[in-house]
């Protein structure tokens, strides 16, 4: 039942003629399961056979599920699909981002917005109940994410939601990612998508509700998560051992995961967790020594200039197994190699692939497209790292065969299905290995599998 969980409507915006529409959820959702299920069956319908992602009829679809809105179950997730020219074909992938979103589409009436056509000059929406409106973008067109969402919302004010790509979307690098607030960053290569589109941003501010079929039993399952959450062992390594981070959790999640804000010492704050807080500690670490603020910054500046963080560690990993075989240097791609590990080195190598400047232009087309370039010897040093959309591909099959099924049913790296089962694994050999807070035995284990 639509009334139920559902803002109702679906909006339509075409970019190339400026016509807006809506249409009713029920069309989808009572036949579809929850936000995905609606975008994939729009996408289905409206994607035509042999459509590349820059076509600007590929459907960009943003869209929430049905327990949004509501606190305490941590369902105020949302996704963006569409093609994307991550891989080699096209096709349709996706993104999922938290913070909030997500919250105030519903929030302003609607299940997802979908996005056709091409502007003839950068554009973004802006969406206020039932006011929507396409407004220019010049302004904030060349800014990065961070300035572009606080330009808008010193212009909107602080109760809009900014989701927004920055100079890699519009430059079209194929692994472009998109930032929200809360610093929610969204991959899969549909920033380019955007970039494509001249569709700099999407701000949106609602004044409705979401309405429960049984809130009284929504509130007992809430309760029932919460005290859950009190009693199961929860524990994961800081990321960065300089000063403890702040957890933050997305809007209406009253536990939270281990999302962190940390601060820096000039003041600076930013999301900073999981592998975008991973990815360049240990090559920091090596080069200075000791740990720093560089992992920090090296995160903030894949997120200010719209750079997946998983992409560019792969790339990072094809790089310096190039340099080391004196394939790539210094000198030829213009970019301190021989530092790597170094905010100099990070700072040089997004820019240059966020604005396609010099070698960043080979960069921007992907890790496996690069080593194309490069020739003979850089298809020689692409090893294992290369997984789909250029993502590396740490619970791979090959490694751990439960997963198979898991990727080949998806067209990316679908972390929180593998973490099904990887975090069980993972604190079965903490177990194993007499570590505090391994705590899943090998008959836990064995339970959990059966």
């Amino acid at each position: 039942m639509t009334e139920y969980g559902y803002a109702g409507k679906i909006l339509w915006i075409d970019l190339s003629s400026g016509k807006v529409a809506t249409s009713p959820t029920k069309e989808y959702a009572e036949r579809f399961v929850g936000g995905r299920g609606v975008a994939a069956k729009i996408y289905w319908d409206k994607a035509k056979p042999g459509m590349k992602a820059s076509d600007p009829e590929n459907p960009l679809i943003f869209v929430s599920g049905p327990t949004a809105g509501f606190t305490g179950i941590a369902g105020s997730r949302w996704q963006i699909c569409g093609k994307s020219a991550a891989d080699d074909p096209d096709y349709f992938s996706w993104c999922n981002l938290g913070g909030s979103w997500g919250l105030q589409l519903k929030l302003a009436g609607y299940d997802g917005l979908v996005v056709r056509g091409k502007a003839e000059r950068p554009v973004y929406l802006l969406i206020q109940d039932d006011k929507v409106e396409i407004k220019d973008a010049s302004h904030i067109w060349g800014k990065t994410t961070f300035e572009a969402r606080d330009m808008l919302k010193g212009e909107l004010g602080n109760t809009a939601r900014v989701v927004t790509i920055g100079p890699a979307g519009e430059n079209l690098v194929s692994f472009a990612s998109i930032l929200a607030d809360e610093d929610a960053s969204g991959a899969g290569g549909l920033a380019a998508v955007m970039g494509h589109k001249r569709l700099k941003a999407v701000a949106v501010r609602g004044t409705g509700k979401v309405t429960a079929a049984d809130p009284d039993r929504l509130r007992e399952v809430a309760k029932y998560i919460r005290e859950l959450v009190k009693t199961t062992p929860h524990w994961i390594p800081q990321t960065l051992t300089v000063q403890p981070a702040k957890r933050q959790a997305c809007w209406g999640c009253s536990f939270g995961c281990d999302r962190k804000v940390y601060q820096a010492s000039d003041g600076i704050k930013g999301k900073f967790f999981c592998q975008a807080g991973l990815f360049y500690i240990m090559r920091a670490d090596k080069f200075y020594g000791q740990h720093n603020e560089v992992p920090f910054w090296a995160t903030k500046l894949c997120d200010e200039y719209g750079l997946n963080i998983s992409a560019v560690e792969v790339v990072i990993f094809w790089l310096s197994r190039c340099h080391k075989a004196g394939v790539l240097t210094d000198e030829n791609t213009g970019i301190p190699l021989s530092k790597m590990g170094s905010r100099e080195f990070i700072d040089s190598l997004v820019k240059k692939t966020a604005l396609r400047q010099g070698f960043g232009d080979i960069l921007a087309r992907g890790t496996l497209k690069a080593a194309q370039a490069v020739g003979q010897g850089g298809m020689a040093q692409l090893g294992e790292y290369l997984f789909k959309q250029g993502e590396k591909g740490p619970y791979e099959p090959r490694r751990i065969p439960t997963n198979a099924l898991i990727y080949a049913m998806e067209p990316r790296m679908p972390i929180m299905q593998l973490h099904e089962i990887m975090d069980p694994l993972y604190k079965w050999l903490l177990w194993y290995n007499k570590t505090p807070n391994g705590f899943i035995s090998t008959d836990s284990f064995h339970a959990i599998a059966r």
